[in-house]
């Protein structure tokens, strides 16, 4: 591993509590020098270049609405990530709860703006500015009884200066040009908040009865969310801006740090924020 991040001895910490798994591995809670951390276990077998990235990348970034690296591990063969423990769960798990939780346009611009926020401080990065590649309410965490959001999973993120592959990132939130060539560049990010920003706008799942052959055929040739789904009384301004960055043509989309200013004024407007009721604990 070449990252600049403290090597933690495997005995200095105590994993607790499952709270999530998949391919790569798993995460649990766990305790760490008096405090409540996130561990991330890396399946042996992973391929260890996109660990690699996620260490690399994780280790540079400092910023509130990013989730922070504390070190890294090693055991029986396994990678493990110590990371910020955010208790909220993930957003996509509260726009979908069976119990629906209500919440207001004010709850839905707020976490767009710290989406935004942190996706354009990633591509404003030196000396290397990077792409997430996979912004979706999954890989957002909520945490102040969902007041505040941080923006997780790092594996797919690449340095804008590299060659970029396809099949990155999830497709139901994965930029026409990204289905299509090779070539793209962190507006491919801005696409995926407008995709996200219509599910937190909608609360339903996009594309949803789509497989990958459609979508690979529907989202390049220009098949979108319907707008008026949305939150009744949603301001025509908040659509446009997203429609805008959803557009078929990359430099036609806003950039990210428009974008998180924008969503800033919008959100001055929309009234105060209230604490969700909700049981945001794990």
């Amino acid at each position: 591993m070449t990252a600049a991040v403290e090597y933690i001895p495997y005995e200095e910490f105590t994993l607790g509590e499952l709270i999530g798994s998949g391919t790569f591995g798993s995460v649990s809670k766990a305790s760490w020098r008096d405090r409540e951390i996130a561990v991330k276990k890396i399946r042996p077998g992973c391929e260890d270049q996109q660990i690699e990235r996620e260490i690399n990348q994780l280790s540079r970034v400092d910023h509130k609405n990013i989730i922070k690296l504390y070190g890294i591990s090693k055991h029986d063969r396994c990678f493990h990530l110590l990371m910020e423990y955010v208790k909220g769960g993930s957003l996509d798990s509260f726009l979908h709860a069976e119990s629906k939780p209500t919440y207001s346009l004010a709850h839905a611009l707020n976490w767009a703006l710290q989406i935004a926020q942190g996706v354009a401080y990633l591509h404003a990065m030196k000396p290397k500015p990077v792409i997430h590649r996979d912004i979706k309410p999954l890989n957002c965490l909520l945490d102040q009884s969902g007041l505040s959001l941080k923006i997780c999973d790092f594996g797919t993120v690449v340095d804008v200066t590299l060659s970029m592959t396809t099949g990155q990132g999830t497709c139901i939130y994965t930029a026409p040009e990204v289905f299509l060539s090779g070539h793209y560049n962190e507006k491919c990010d801005v696409y995926s908040w407008a995709i996200t920003f219509w599910e937190t706008l909608s609360r339903k799942a996009p594309f949803k009865d789509l497989s990958f052959y459609d979508l690979s055929m529907a989202i390049p040739g220009g098949d979108r969310p319907k707008p008026e789904d949305i939150i009744p009384g949603c301001p025509d301004d908040i659509v446009s801006v997203m429609t805008t960055c959803w557009d078929k043509e990359p430099k036609r989309r806003l950039s990210m740090e428009l974008v998180a200013y924008i969503v800033q004024k919008f959100l001055r407007e929309a009234g105060p924020l209230q604490h969700l009721d909700y049981n945001f604990g794990n």
